[in-house]
């Protein structure tokens, strides 16, 4: 039976970090409350040698710790130790979340179902918060780009790929329950399509390509427990239609998208005059950098300034909002996690990341919000280094042994 004493005590790290994932650019206080919360409680709630055993029953928290490890073991061969300890601190949660959730039990389904229920309206609470700032703004200036991209995200300041990644799985949280909910399925709907008319206007093409993979995998597979009717169909190629015309009508985004298709097809080896994005460049000089130090890596103080000193031979410019400049006068990380894992920490620490990632789509009972989180994750790893910010590490730190514990044993998320 579970300590009721404990939950309660889980349940408020919860709430306070939950919270805090949304404000922690300007107060990181219930960020920093909620781990200390989750820290506490798993100490005084003793019981080590079960925790322990549980530990070493798993292999994703041993795979955390020695992916962990692998970043302190980096420290003895990287030159700049002060950027190192830096990031060394930021991965922390890395090794504490994942004792936290995969070596306890404390925490119940019904209270992983509110946790998850209070994200969504926190989701839902930062979009309508960033839109009524865009308007002010838009009335202010008249200028109609405060509705689009970075200028959307305010805060979370500038940073679209992350408000991105917390919507889109809010959107699957949502339609999830859905799914499962009679008497509140239009509002859960309501909810998904406010987030996804979010995601349109921030443009992060990659969550926006995870959005439609993902959405038309859970679509089938909830389909073929139904028997369809016309009037299925018709609403399904509706709503198809509707956010394919989002998409077209927004010139920003169609704009974005339209550039997808030039850096794919210079990636691909094309001949293009336009400079659409600089990831096609920081790959190219990124691979040959691995290539000269793939079992040990550069350390993780040394690795994005390696990749600066690299980009001092591409002549190839990109627009900064006022000016054309060169790769090289920004500083850069690798633009994908994979690539940013190995150049840091070697080839088992990039092995170890793929572990992470593909190892429950191996195992049977997981819940399928989980496989979702870890499918958008994955698309998000490959175009951003996502664990080289506070946003993008705690969410990921926390959602994954989070989620890990919400095994699919009812039809319904509950108790």
């Amino acid at each position: 039976m579970l300590n009721k004493g404990k939950e309660f005590y889980y349940n408020l790290g919860g709430i306070s970090f939950i919270i805090g994932l949304f404000v922690q650019d300007f107060f990181k206080i219930p960020l920093t409350l909620g781990i200390i919360i989750f820290g506490l409680t798993w100490i005084f709630s003793f019981d080590y040698q079960e925790k322990l055993k549980q530990f070493k029953k798993s292999p994703i928290a041993i795979s955390f710790l020695v992916f962990y490890l692998l970043h302190l073991l980096s420290m003895l061969y990287t030159e700049d130790v002060s950027v190192g300890w830096n990031d060394i601190r930021l991965k922390l949660s890395l090794l504490l979340f994942p004792f936290f959730f995969l070596t306890s039990t404390t925490i119940s389904y019904k209270s992983r179902e509110r946790l998850l229920h209070l994200f969504v309206f926190s989701c839902l609470a930062m979009a309508g918060i960033d839109l009524m700032i865009s308007i002010s703004e838009y009335l202010n200036t008249s200028d109609i780009s405060v509705f689009y991209y970075k200028n959307l995200a305010h805060l979370l300041k500038a940073k679209a790929h992350y408000s991105s990644w917390y919507y889109l799985f809010a959107v699957f949280v949502a339609f999830y329950q859905a799914t499962r909910s009679n008497n509140k399925r239009y509002l859960w709907l309501l909810s998904s399509a406010f987030l996804i008319f979010n995601l349109i206007l921030l443009s992060s093409r990659i969550h926006l390509l995870a959005l439609g993979v993902f959405f038309i995998i859970a679509l089938v597979k909830y389909l073929s427990k139904r028997q369809m009717t016309s009037r299925y169909w018709l609403r399904i190629t509706l709503v198809g239609c509707l956010f394919i015309g989002t998409l077209y009508f927004i010139p920003n985004t169609r704009s974005r998208i339209q550039d997808s298709f030039v850096e794919l097809n210079k990636f691909l080896g094309a001949e293009d005059h336009r400079q659409t994005n600089p990831r096609v460049y920081i790959w190219k000089y990124a691979t040959e950098l691995i290539a000269e130090s793939p079992v040990m890596g550069y350390g993780v103080g040394d690795a994005k300034h390696e990749l600066q000193l690299a980009l001092l031979d591409c002549d190839a410019k990109f627009w900064d909002g006022d000016k054309n400049m060169p790769l090289h006068d920004k500083t850069l990380n690798y633009h994908n996690q994979f690539m940013q894992s190995w150049a840091e920490i070697g080839l088992l620490g990039f092995l170890l990341l793929v572990f992470i990632m593909i190892r429950p789509f191996t195992e049977k009972g997981h819940h399928p919000l989980l496989l979702i989180f870890i499918g958008i994750s994955l698309f998000g790893f490959f175009t951003e280094s996502v664990l080289e910010r506070q946003a993008g590490v705690v969410f990921f730190a926390f959602m994954y042994p989070f989620l890990y514990g919400l095994q699919q044993k009812k039809p319904k998320l509950e108790d």
